[in-house]
């Protein structure tokens, strides 16, 4: 079983039972306890778990159907994800910053490796966001923005959650899209959501497009960012030669995360 395919299993065993153990979890899937830790590690960083002393607790209620969608999100291209986070955090985020984060998937993959970042005060209008910014970073200044609640996506949405962008400001706003092509530019599924994401590019003085190279050459229905507006992009190095000669060639600030063998 691949390591993406084992992780969304084991994940799915702990939303049914709420919890069990590193070693039984091997026998489960039929790998080692290193294997199954670095799953494990993988899954908490994406806030899903809680690794404990010998096991793992799900970070949700059981049986919720919903989450279904959100899971196979988070935990494809984990290692991609993990990559263009731990680059992020290295070469886009200083002590003091302010940052705006969006609802994405790769956008909350940031999230673990800001923990040694001194000062920092973030907002984000997504519930899973905020959640994964209180587990990693309890002592930074976090902000919601409040509004509706749209309950798949569990973003807040709407005039109030975009008025929010509008009255604060941020140094850097992280923002994705479910898909990208160098003719439409970055593109979202959901238009509440595109609306808040708009926002928050409007009131940060730099945005930062994150995707996954997975995505690049897939479009939706509403666009984000047209490709000669974005600033800078953050990618894994799956993107083909050609597109990456493209952006640069039109002047975009790419940037290309080293991706390490997963395991």
């Amino acid at each position: 079983m691949l390591p993406e395919a084992r992780r969304r299993a084991i994940l799915n065993h702990l939303s049914q039972v709420g919890s069990d153990t590193i070693i039984d979890m091997a026998e489960r899937f039929h790998v080692s306890t290193m294997t199954i830790r670095r799953d494990l590690k993988t899954l908490q960083d994406a806030s899903h778990i809680t690794m404990s002393h010998g096991g793992a607790v799900y970070n949700g209620d059981t049986f919720q159907q919903y989450e279904t969608h959100h899971i196979e999100r988070a935990t494809i291209r984990a290692a991609e994800k993990r990559a263009i986070g731990q680059y992020i955090a290295a070469n886009f985020v200083d002590e003091d910053d302010v940052l705006f984060l969006d609802s994405g998937t790769t956008v909350r993959a940031l999230i673990p490796y800001l923990k040694n970042i001194a000062n920092l005060t973030v907002a984000s209008n997504s519930i899973r966001t905020i959640d994964a910014l209180y587990r990693y970073l309890p002592e930074s200044a976090i902000f919601s923005t409040g509004g509706l609640l749209s309950s798949t996506a569990q973003t807040f949405v709407g005039p109030v959650a975009e008025r929010f962008f509008e009255d604060f400001f941020a140094r850097k706003a992280f923002i994705s899209g479910v898909g990208f092509t160098i003719q439409a530019g970055l593109a979202d599924s959901q238009m509440l959501d595109t609306a808040v994401k708009k926002s928050m590019t409007r009131s940060a003085d730099a945005t930062v497009v994150v995707i996954d190279s997975s995505k690049i050459g897939y479009s939706a229905m509403v666009q984000v960012l047209g490709t000669r507006e974005i600033q800078s992009l953050v990618t894994d190095e799956g993107i083909a030669d050609s597109d990456r000669q493209t952006l640069l060639d039109m002047g975009i600030d790419l940037h290309v995360a080293p991706v390490a063998p997963d395991g």
